[in-house]
């Protein structure tokens, strides 16, 4: 009987272990977290800087005058009596509606005088409860005009802040006095502003604040028993909720 012959097994390839991976780090990377933490710290700074930047001019704040009177402080809304109920003047339960191009003349109780100078702080309801651009201002003495834009940019002028026209317009002196923006303003629809003018009738000037922080400054050359009027631009509508006034003395 025939022994079959025997076979030899197929060799077995080596094994070849795997190439080592590179050990990966328990740690997150250095640079993306030194990254993060100057990211988290420069938006901390740019939000405390958009709050405060207005407390750290050193400019002075509004203050009442030191003897002056309070003649008035309400919601117009609720006050129609106190205020011309002139055309582009209206009064919902919020405030004082000024109309495009209106003004609204302060009625002084028993029709007193006010002399020497005033205050007037007017608190405006947010953009956002305004149909137009909420431009708001004050009109002094029928001749001074205050405006300010709901983009927080400013005019003080003469009578109008219209530019001089007709034939003789490249001679006539230019309405506006002085303007600018200011960062004092709340640009956000959905936050209310709050704009003043003092006029100083010792010292002839008219100071202008927002949100009780200074922003100008310019010669008065009107009364030194002003009328006082609230208004806004020739495009605009304001929406005043509160306004109080002050004199140096009332006759």
């Amino acid at each position: 009987m025939m022994t079959p012959p025997m076979t030899t097994p197929a060799a077995t390839p080596p094994t070849v272990p795997d190439s080592a991976q590179p050990a990966q780090s328990s740690h997150p990377s250095r640079f993306g977290l030194f990254f993060g933490i100057v990211a988290s710290v420069l938006t901390l700074a740019a939000i405390a800087l958009a709050v405060f930047a207005p407390q750290l001019t050193s400019a002075p704040k509004l203050q009442v005058p030191v003897g002056w009177q309070q003649v008035y402080s309400a919601n117009p809304g609720n006050t129609p009596g106190a205020w011309d109920n002139a055309s582009g003047c209206s009064f919902p339960s919020q405030g004082l509606v000024v109309d495009s191009d209106s003004t609204c003349e302060f009625q002084p109780a028993n029709g007193a005088t006010l002399e020497g100078g005033v205050l007037v702080d007017a608190l405006l309801a947010p953009a956002a409860d305004v149909s137009v651009s909420e431009d708001a201002g004050f009109l002094l003495d029928n001749s001074l005009l205050v405006v300010i834009t709901q983009q927080g940019d400013y005019e003080i002028c003469h009578n109008s802040c219209a530019p001089p026209s007709g034939e003789d317009s490249d001679f006539a002196t230019n309405p506006v006095v002085a303007s600018g923006s200011t960062i004092a303003w709340h640009a956000d629809a959905f936050v209310p502003n709050e704009i003043a003018v003092l006029y100083n009738a010792d010292q002839d000037t008219v100071a202008f604040y927002v949100n009780g922080q200074f922003v100008d400054q310019v010669s008065a050359d009107i009364s030194a028993s002003p009328t006082v009027a609230l208004t806004t631009s020739s495009s605009g509508e304001a929406l005043f909720t509160h306004v109080t006034l002050y004199a140096a003395s009332v006759s």
